[in-house]
């Protein structure tokens, strides 16, 4: 069985479209050289037997070595497959803890420390170490773990709709674990019909599938097909469990009178009557409670009352975000509101109803946008502040997509560039070469205008700043007039980026980057918990204010944000952004000694910046912030322990064009 280092390893060499060394497997990993040498060991154990096996050269370093094609094959996709999902699930927890949880909440009682230490072959600390998690998991779902010795053992306690909805989760959890299952679990999977032979999902997914066909009232995403199927799963395995779901009157009083719950009474209505039962008006009411949560059209919210409010509350928030953060009106479209609105109706929905959203909509964690991430712990803040209303994490995140599209209308480079192009051939080629440049550039330059050696552009004329050319050196005496840089570059007709451009863009954007990232910026510490990184911001925006009488709680707002939002990154990295903090810097970047478990992962850099009502500066920070977040394991480690300037680590080894 493969081990989560075991996974890193295989995963991070699979990856690779080279040899990759055990030093760099050792940094990826967080793992000492000798300890990757001995996994590899184990994991060709484990793999040969699929066809396939890890080589290993000395000054060339590991790659895969297929032995078996036809074995290696359909294993490799297999594999390719579960990382992509398990990427994307909520990996805070081992394999088996989530193993336990399942064996918890399926069992009636009579589980013992003792005998899960017998079932696993275990230790009696691991397992008690692993209750801690199981516990912390289940606090998530409204669901607490008590341990009643006198009689019943390890019990769940906590109402049947959380409960249902955890095993739903659970679910998925172990349908895209990385691991071979190692227990049978049977009494978990009888829960969603697996265990007859027939495949009852695909019959549920059919009749669901007819009865969107059949309305036009509102839609679901694909995402959330799983739960809707496996809550009718439920239902029939659970129904004795049944009349213990309890919803109040107001939660009623807003499912009751809805398309969706007539959606929901005709959905449970087919597969009720292939099992012979009758739908249950708790089973109703929650089918449609989680369609209410989830959907992403509704032909007729216009209708509602409540309409008038989500709206007044979308134009507060873009008002407010558009003086505090530089951005244009402009950029939130008709569309955004539309969408907006929605989005705060069903969040108030899941809300009212109790029901837990889906880690999984919040995407890749390293791949989650930073200003997409900005502005849903703003929006996170200004809910807050308008209700009092405190969301999850999994919450604040889901308006991620509606501001990723939002800030993709809005993504011209801050380093673009206007450029004039003069060509020796004439006005014809320099024509061509612009079409080209427009072509193959797009957002990272601006304005590309063809011109003529002899033309005189006296009325109107535009801001330049730089001048592109084919003269040789001698020629370009006829350019001084321009009082432009010159770049020489080779024309060709059929290519659409040239090396001199791109060149001279990354010095563009090298330079505008330094403004905000000066040498000043960096701090060597040797802090030993985020409760003394936040301390030790706040004494750095108190020297670096810009108004000395305007205090702000900087350790508080980091605190709260940190609620808020998951701030790490999977590379070490933490971004701690602060919104009411002005100060003369605009980052500070700390460097600790140590690495330390921030929530989930060992993080060892910590990024503090605070944005500022200028649109540009905020595109300059965001290219700065994108060096730390693809900042290579190498990089890192070179940062933490060379002596080398970190400024010349990340601008000197990584460049990007984005």
């Amino acid at each position: 069985m493969l081990s989560e280092l075991d996974r890193k390893i295989l995963k991070a060499i699979m990856e690779a479209d080279r040899p990759v060394s055990n030093r760099e497997l050792s940094l990826h990993c967080g793992a000492a050289i000798n300890t990757i040498r001995k996994e590899i060991g184990l994991i060709n154990e484990e793999i040969k037997r699929h066809g396939f096996v890890i080589a290993s050269r000395t000054s060339v370093g590991n790659y895969l070595e297929i032995v078996n094609p036809r074995a290696a094959g359909p294993y490799l996709e297999r594999l390719k497959y579960l990382y992509k999902r398990n990427q994307r699930m909520d990996n805070r927890y081992p394999t088996q803890v989530h193993y336990l949880i399942r064996r918890l909440l399926c069992s009636g009682g009579g589980l013992t420390v003792e005998g899960l230490c017998q079932e696993l072959y275990c230790s009696r600390g691991t397992i008690l170490g692993e209750l801690n998690q199981v516990r912390r998991f289940l606090n998530s779902y409204g669901l607490t773990l008590k341990n009643r010795r006198s009689s019943q053992g390890l019990v769940v306690e906590g109402g049947e709709w959380n409960r249902r909805q955890c095993l739903i989760y659970q679910h998925k959890i172990l349908k895209n674990t990385m691991e071979d299952e190692s227990h049978g679990e049977y009494g978990f999977k009888t829960l969603f019909f697996m265990m007859d032979g027939i495949d009852h999902y695909e019959m549920a997914r059919q009749d669901l599938m007819e009865c969107l066909r059949e309305q036009d009232d509102f839609t679901i995403p694909i995402l959330h097909f799983p739960k809707i199927i496996h809550y009718m799963q439920l239902s029939v395995t659970r129904r004795k469990y049944t009349s213990e779901i309890q919803f109040g009157e107001e939660q009623r009083q807003r499912a009751e009178n809805t398309p969706e719950y007539d959606f929901a009474r005709r959905l449970w209505e087919r597969i009720g009557a292939r099992y012979n039962q009758k739908p249950e008006e708790q089973d109703v009411l929650a089918l449609s409670i989680l369609l209410l949560s989830y959907e992403t059209q509704n032909r007729h919210l216009k209708e509602m009352e409540e309409y008038a409010g989500y709206y007044e509350e979308t134009l507060e928030m873009i008002r407010d975000v558009t003086a505090e953060w530089g951005y244009s009106c402009n950029i939130f479209d008709d569309t955004f509101v539309e969408d907006w609105i929605l989005f705060l109706y069903t969040l108030k929905n899941r809300l009212i109803f109790g029901v837990y959203t889906d880690p999984e909509v919040l995407g890749y964690v390293e791949r989650k946008g930073i200003r997409s991430s900005d502005f849903c712990l703003y929006f996170a803040r200004f809910y807050e502040e308008k209700h009092g209303i405190r969301l999850s994490r999994e919450n604040a995140m889901s308006a991620f997509y509606l501001f990723h599209r939002l800030l993709k209308r809005d993504s011209y480079c801050y380093y673009a560039q206007n450029i004039l192009v003069i060509s020796q051939y004439g006005i014809s080629c320099a024509k061509s070469l612009a079409a080209n440049i427009r072509k193959g550039y797009g957002t990272e330059v601006g304005l590309v205008t063809p011109g003529e050696i002899c033309q005189y552009m006296e009325e109107e004329q535009e801001e330049y700043d730089l001048l592109m050319t084919d003269l040789d050196r001698d020629r370009q005496k006829y350019l001084t007039r321009y009082g432009l840089p010159v770049l020489t570059v080779e024309f060709r007709p059929g290519q659409y980026r040239c090396p001199e451009l791109d060149d001279y863009l990354k010095g563009v954007q090298k330079e505008c980057e330094q403004t905000i990232l000066k040498d000043d910026c960096f701090y060597r510490t040797a802090l030993k918990s985020k409760q003394e990184v936040f301390a030790y911001l706040d004494g750095l925006f108190a020297k670096n204010r810009i108004e000395e009488d305007k205090s702000i709680d900087v350790k508080k707002e980091l605190e709260e944000n940190d609620t808020h939002i998951e701030l790490e990154r999977e590379n070490g990295v933490v971004l701690l952004p602060v919104f009411d903090g002005a100060a003369q810097q605009q980052i500070f970047v700390l460097i600790n000694r140590k690495a330390f478990v921030w929530n989930e992962n060992r993080s060892q850099i910590f990024v503090c910046y605070n944005r500022t009502p200028s649109l540009k500066a905020n595109q300059m920070l965001n290219g700065v912030l994108r060096r730390f977040v693809h900042i290579r394991a190498e990089t890192v480690d070179a940062l933490i322990h060379g002596d080398r300037d970190p400024k010349e680590l990340l601008f000197g080894s990584e460049i990007f064009i984005v």
